[in-house]
């Protein structure tokens, strides 16, 4: 029987095994592919989400180098209080060993001393570190983990 307009029964059969093996290649790698695209999202989220931790942290140091007493309470200038800042802004996102330093610096964030004894025109530094953890590193040929830092500078405008 000839078939001038379409392939034959067998002709279909064969083209639909090719294709059965075509998604059997491609398909792990299209998988890895995207595996990779969802885990350089989630570090670079990560590194959004710290730096505006870190953000929100220096800009509360800049508001409370001088302590608040209420009723006998000391309120604002502790480290607790903007590590306390931090943890709200990480929205539940934690690195692994996970430190927040509060300081007085220069301009490159070197530690020049305790933030509370900063004055005007001086700069605070809050600086996260931490370890990331990737989720999928084997499937990916990335490492276990990595070392992450964030900081952030501001100048206080007078207290």
């Amino acid at each position: 029987m000839n078939f001038p307009l379409g392939k034959s029964k067998a002709q279909r059969t064969v083209r639909r095994g090719a294709t059965v093996v075509e998604a059997a290649l491609l398909l792990p790698l299209v998988i890895l592919f995207l595996l990779g695209i969802l885990e350089y999202g989630r570090y670079v989220m990560t590194i959004q989400i710290m730096t505006n931790a870190a953000r929100e942290g220096a800009h509360y140091a800049l508001a409370h180098t001088e302590p608040v007493t209420l009723s006998g309470v000391t309120y604002g200038n502790s480290d607790a209080d903007v590590n306390t800042i931090v943890n709200q802004y990480t929205g539940g996102q934690k690195l692994t060993g996970q430190t927040v330093q509060v300081y007085k610096s220069d301009s490159l964030g070197n530690n020049l001393g305790a933030w509370t004894d900063s004055a005007a025109g001086e700069l605070i530094c809050v600086k996260i570190s931490g370890t990331y953890n990737f989720l999928v590193p084997q499937m990916l040929s990335l490492p276990a983990s990595t070392p992450f830092s964030v900081q952030s500078v501001m100048r206080s405008e007078g207290n």
